[in-house]
């Protein structure tokens, strides 16, 4: 697995680096939708140039982790979360009227759409290890029979401590009680009788 993940990091990484310096070379046509897009959303965009560089900037910097191999999960996240923005701008199928341009766009999109489940597949591979939460999950379980061993030992030894200090207890008070008696006897045997 780890040759196939040598090999697929890189390929799937290549788009997006391409993509990326393509728009920053032509950042003007994207511009376009990314301002449509912004206005549907009703999120007030200015100056829709300097998001769609900064979002050509994040796919190269993601995609060159990625084909790195550095923070493969978090660069496959942050590359699935760039891909929709420019998606949507970029490749609108359903806004184009011609049934040519239409059936390209559409094609496009559904690459992109693969490119995207490719993507979260790359965030969801723990690398042949456990997942975090599955290490949680095993740490707590762990814990918790640790300290049910440990609290029956314990509690082995705390009943042995009452039963010592409660036949103590009961031998105490039982020589007390046989202490008192002798000295109430003794004290009845001074005492005149009548």
């Amino acid at each position: 697995m780890a040759v196939l993940r040598r090999i697929t990091r890189p390929l799937l990484a290549i788009p997006f680096a391409i993509e990326g310096v393509r728009t920053l070379r032509r950042p003007l046509p994207l511009a376009a939708g990314t301002e449509s897009w912004a206005r549907r959303l009703g999120i007030p965009v200015d100056d829709p140039l300097p998001v769609v560089k900064l979002n050509a900037a994040v796919q190269i910097g993601a995609g060159g982790l990625l084909a790195l191999g550095r923070l493969p999960r978090t660069s496959s996240l942050v590359l699935a979360a760039s891909l929709v923005p420019a998606t949507l701008a970029e490749h609108a199928w359903w806004k184009e009227e011609d049934p040519e341009l239409r059936k390209d766009q559409l094609l496009e999109f559904t690459q992109r759409i693969g490119l995207f489940g490719a993507l979260l597949l790359g965030a969801a591979d723990t690398h042949g290890k456990p997942s975090a939460a599955y290490r949680a999950r095993t740490a707590t379980t762990r814990g918790r029979k640790k300290a049910h061993r440990a609290a029956a030992r314990t509690g082995g030894h705390v009943h042995a401590a009452i039963d010592t200090v409660g036949s103590g207890a009961s031998a105490a008070a039982s020589g007390t009680g046989r202490a008192v008696h002798s000295a109430a006897g003794s004290a009845r045997a001074k005492l005149p009788h009548r």
